[in-house]
């Protein structure tokens, strides 16, 4: 739309006022041709374009224009000169529509969304009453009825606004005749404002024409002067000129100047209490005020009603200048003139008192300023108020302010600084927003200096925040028990002489201060080994216990990092807290503040240690895990470990590091080996713990590394018949009639043992009835085994890992102890005579002379998952963990040591006639026997075929074997009236050969039918004692002497088949495994070791 608006009245730009026109242009308006006109015609030309409707009018008058001064200067005349354009404050009349139209639909968008908000009840649902035109009225609640109301008033105000601007469209239609009027206006306002300047410019000459003016010559006194050098009509005064003073006179004139003054001072002046120190000297009087000024007075008339007069006045305080001569000290001469005058001494007092005040206020202000443009800039904040000066320190610090008044106290209340009711220089100091005492500020009045007084306020705050800080550290117990050092430096005058010195650790010290001019703390270390900034501030905390958290933060991180320092020295390995899924509020107090968890490679996966650290002390903790997954990654705790939350946590030392003592070479080792010992310890109590049928001492809060770096034993109480079954071993009958053991053991951390990498626990005991001499029985190479000697203690030495409990095997070896006293008993009730004793084996030796000797193995064999298991499920479950079987051992050149495994099936037999009794029984029995096997077995050569071979059925019965003849034998043990003897019987016969007849003959004469030393033939067998059995088997042997020549034809490989023994005298033993013979070789290839081979026992081959 067309049209053009303007935006203030004052279209021109200038004034509505009078102002003096452009000296340039004298008010009159420029000529074409020059700047201003081509500026005006500039003008004229933009402010064009924004003409309502077409440019024709405008056209036609330039076009006029132009004509008009063609014509003159046709004429030769001077043109007029054109108006100036007036374009200020126009905009187009479009802009306007847009804005309003723009405006118009923001303000309905949000009406829509404010009536959508407003909720309006629902109609009734019953008959509307009809409106008078039979339409229906609607919802005629209120909150309907409003919004209707507010969309017909937005309604009308809108088209009230757009009738306006309609309005506005119209009256554009003529703007291009309204411009030049505004441009006429303008040209008439400024031609009167060149007019009334004019005035004004005329009146000011005027005006300053009247200091011009000079008197008229007086020329009839001149020319009087010029004539006869004088003047006649002048008076004279008739003054006398006093004679000159001399030094006699003057000194004689101030003496009793002098006297005056004193007579006056002491008999009718009344001095104030300030003036009470004077001086009269030189005919004046000096009042000395101290660290303020020295006022010289002097008299001028004897009387004594007359007033002193001001002479001089010199500053005592620095910084201070003289008062220079001049306006300065005349105006202050008369001031202090007129107060004596008016107020005598008193008041010339209070004059320069107050005076003095107020320059030491200036002096101090002007102190500060210099110090808020120096080093103190930007950190100092100086206002003067009414001769009291603000000076705010540490501006950049958050929190309350703290800042510094110095002032002029009236004196009206009775102070220590302001006596007898005078007015004083006063302190106020508001410390952290509030107003403490400033008594102990050092402000010397005589010496002004703002930076000493700012520097002993910064003091006297930092010593407040270090003392408050040194009052809360004090508190706890680290400190207060003097664990670890605190001490605190402060001055009065000097803020970096304030320091708070903190130990942090036995190696490490921190120093706390405050930077004297930014406020902040600054906290240093020695050494200075902490990598992270402390930047972690709480700046809604007061100062104090920001320094005092800010120290509990570092002496913590540095405790830490010095116990993982030295921990990574000794193989330790520091375990990430994300990996153990730990909940470390719920497991540990609340006022720990840093923890570090430590594991080591030989320890089990389920134990970490924790060190905690705190204000109150240093901890170490044992941390049991849930029984973790087994896992094939290298690192022993990651995502991927299968380590659960924790299960336990139980403190076992309050301090990381002990305390020095002259015997120890390196303390953290010893701790180090302390908590090697101690988590052993932890692991085994806990399992203890868990079992809750074995009773055991001290508790598990009270199992604590003592001060002294020992760990703990554990008393535990031992009865084998009372163990749950899982851990009890089933033992023999005869083996398990008594109980070897008393019922306490102590269980002893004795250190790592650095070839297996494993934890060393000793077992200590004591045996109830020792048997004689049985500490001698064990091997000093023996490390798992220590008897006293005549004594009745014991001691078991154990390997366990770290963490893994080493209770199974304890119980074990226990019940193994028990074992070999048992059979060690049973072997001296045998009348054998034990050689060695360990808790898996005992030797003995046996025979008629004691030649021989034989081991009897103990071996007990458990799951190997016994250790993985839980005890509670252990406690319940009825199958025994460990399974005893005995086994008996014979060293080469034993004969017994072929029939090892039919004593071995004869100790393990459940039968009523199978122990270690009939053992040890039967080894005298067949050792006759054993021993006539071995020399018919002699065969140095070990060149000659085969010729026998003996089966042993059981330790019983043997069966005889000649393969070359197929001929068998049986020998047994029967049971006579009075003794035990062999019976030798014919198991098997000959078939087909030529030699049969020839052997039967001979077996009945030599054996059947004949009798020899110690046996006899009984027609189908032959029966021998125990002890001449060998002389049967050498009879035997003859028999078969110079048949091996006769051939035997058709002879098929060896074949025997086990020929089932007769049962004998309550022989309820079952056959000996293995007792079938394979082919036997004809020729021995290694005579070593054939002769050394007892592996076989129940195959006995005499070649």
């Amino acid at each position: 739309m067309p049209g053009v608006i303007m935006d203030e009245p004052n279209v021109g730009g200038h004034p509505k006022g009078p102002s003096v026109p452009d000296s340039s242009r004298n008010g009159i308006p420029p000529l074409s041709g020059s700047d201003g006109a081509h500026g005006v015609s500039s003008a004229h030309n933009d402010g064009a374009n924004h003409l309502n409707g077409s440019a024709k009018g405008i056209d036609g008058y330039k076009h006029n224009a132009d004509s008009s001064t063609a014509k003159f200067d046709f004429v030769g005349l001077r043109q007029p000169p054109e108006l100036p354009h007036i374009t200020q404050g126009f905009f187009p009349f479009s802009k306007l529509v847009n804005r309003s139209v723009q405006q118009c639909w923001n303000e309905l968008s949000e009406l829509i969304t404010e009536l959508a908000e407003v909720q309006v009840p629902p109609q009734d649902s019953g008959p509307l009453p009809g409106a008078p035109n039979g339409k229906p009225l609607g919802n005629q609640s209120e909150q309907n009825l409003q919004k209707k109301l507010r969309l017909l008033d937005f309604a009308h105000s809108k088209r009230a606004e757009f009738i306006k601007l309609l309005v506005l469209s119209q009256w554009s239609r003529q703007a291009a005749d309204v411009s030049r009027l505004i441009d006429i206006q303008n040209f008439i306002r400024i031609r009167h404002q060149a007019y009334a300047g004019a005035l004004q410019c005329i009146g000011d000459m005027k005006r300053d024409l009247v200091q011009a003016q000079v008197g008229n010559p007086d020329l009839k006194t001149a020319l009087e002067v010029l004539a006869k050098g004088k003047v006649v009509s002048m008076p004279t005064l008739g003054y006398k000129p006093p004679r000159p003073l001399t030094a006699k006179g003057a000194l004689k004139r101030l003496q009793k100047i002098n006297r005056l003054i004193s007579a006056r001072l002491v008999l009718s002046d009344i001095v104030p209490t300030p003036f009470q120190t004077y001086r009269v000297h030189d005919g004046r009087v000096t009042f000395i005020v101290p660290d303020e000024f020295e006022l010289d007075l002097s008299i001028g008339a004897e009387d004594e009603t007359s007033q002193f007069y001001f002479v001089d006045i010199r500053f005592l305080f620095t910084p201070s200048s003289p008062i220079p001569k001049g306006r300065i000290f005349n105006e202050l001469d008369m001031r202090i003139n007129d107060t004596l005058r008016t107020k005598g001494l008193a008041g010339c007092f209070d004059l320069l008192h107050g005076l003095v005040l107020t320059t030491k206020v200036n002096a101090l202000f002007k102190q500060a300023a210099e110090l808020t443009r120096g080093l103190w800039s930007d950190i100092l904040r100086v206002e003067l108020l009414h001769r009291t000066l603000v000076l705010q320190y540490w501006t950049l610090r958050p929190g309350p302010k703290s800042w510094l008044e110095i002032g002029i106290k009236s004196g009206r209340r009775s102070s220590e600084n302001s006596t007898n009711g005078l007015p004083s220089i006063g302190l106020r100091w508001i410390r952290d927003g509030q107003e403490v005492d400033s008594r102990d500020i050092e402000f010397d009045s005589k010496n002004l200096s703002m930076e000493s007084i700012l520097r002993s306020v910064i003091a006297l705050h930092t010593s407040h925040i270090l003392s408050s800080a040194f009052e809360k550290l004090s508190k706890h117990s680290l400190f207060s028990t003097g664990a670890l050092s605190l001490r605190g430096r402060l001055s009065r005058t000097e803020p970096g002489a304030c320091q708070l010195d903190v130990q942090l650790t036995r190696s490490r010290h921190l120093r706390v201060s405050v930077e004297p001019m930014s406020g902040t703390s600054i906290l240093s270390t020695t050494p200075s080994t902490l990598e992270r900034s402390d930047v972690d501030r709480n700046t809604d905390k007061p100062f104090a216990d920001e320094i005092v958290s800010r120290v509990a933060r570092l002496r913590c991180i540095s405790a830490i990092e010095e116990v993982e320092s030295n921990a990574k020295l000794l193989g330790f390995q520091v375990v990430n807290p994300r990996s153990l899924k730990l909940d470390f509020r719920r497991h540990f107090p609340a006022n720990i503040l840093r923890f570090s968890f430590f594991w080591h490679r030989s320890w089990e996966r389920n134990w970490v240690l924790a060190a905690t650290s705190s204000m109150d002390g240093d901890s170490w903790w044992v941390v049991q895990l849930q029984p973790a997954v087994p896992s094939e990654s290298a690192l022993p705790f990651d995502a991927n470990s299968g380590i659960s939350a924790p299960r336990s946590a139980q403190i076992v030392c309050n301090t990381f590091f002990p305390a020095p003592q002259h015997n120890m070479q390196s303390p953290f080792a010893d701790m180090g080996h302390s908590l090697y010992g101690i988590l052993t310890m932890q692991a085994n109590a806990r399992y203890l713990a868990d079992l809750q049928s074995i009773s055991f001492h001290p508790p598990l809060p009270q199992l604590v590394i003592t001060a002294s770096l020992q760990v703990p034993d554990i008393l535990i109480h031992y009865q084998a018949s009372k163990l749950p079954r899982a851990f009890q071993v089933a033992m023999p009958a005869e083996l398990a009639r008594r109980s070897f053991i008393k019922d306490t053991i102590r269980l002893a951390f004795s250190g790592v043992d650095p070839h297996e990498k494993a934890a060393v626990l000793v077992a200590y005991g004591e045996l109830l009835s020792p048997p004689n001499d049985v500490g001698a029985l064990v091997s000093k190479q023996d490390r798992s085994l220590v008897l006293q000697h005549g004594g009745s203690k014991f001691a078991i030495r154990l390997l366990t890992a770290a963490g893994r409990s080493a209770m199974c095997e304890l119980l074990e070896s226990l019940q193994r102890l028990e074992c070999a006293l048992s059979i060690l008993e049973t072997l001296r009730r045998k009348k054998m005579q034990p050689q060695s004793l360990s808790l898996s084996r005992v030797g003995f030796l046996y025979g008629p002379r004691a030649e021989l000797s034989a081991n009897i193995d103990i071996n007990l064999t458990t799951s190997s998952t016994h250790t993985t298991i839980d005890p509670l499920h252990l406690v319940a479950q009825e199958k025994p963990l460990f399974q005893l079987r005995l086994g008996i051992a014979f060293d080469y050149p034993n004969p017994h040591r072929r029939m090892q495994g039919s004593f071995t099936s004869l100790l393990n037999n459940a039968g009523t006639t199978s122990s270690l009794g009939t053992v040890t029984g039967l080894l005298s029995v067949t050792l006759p026997l054993m021993q006539s096997l071995d020399g018919l077995m002699a065969n140095p050569s070990h060149k000659d075929p085969l010729r026998v071979q003996v089966i042993a059925r059981n330790a019983k019965t043997f069966q005889i074997h000649y393969p070359m003849q197929k001929v068998r034998f049986q020998l047994l043990i029967t049971q006579r009236p009075n003794s035990l003897v062999w019976v030798l019987r014919e198991a098997g016969g000959l078939q087909g050969r030529s030699s049969e007849d020839q052997l039967k003959s001979r077996l009945k004469e030599r054996l059947y039918h004949s009798k020899g030393d110690g046996w006899q033939g009984l027609e189908n067998g032959v029966v021998a004692t125990i002890d001449k059995v060998g002389n049967l088997l050498t009879e035997l042997d003859k028999c078969f002497s110079g048949l091996d020549d006769i051939p035997i034809l058709n002879q098929s490989p060896l074949e025997t088949k086990p020929i089932p023994s007769k049962p004998t005298m309550g022989n309820t033993e079952p056959a000996a495994s293995g007792n079938t013979v394979q082919n036997a070789r004809l020729e021995n290839k290694n005579p070593q070791k054939a002769a050394a081979t007892h592996g076989n026992a129940d195959v006995i081959t005499i070649d």
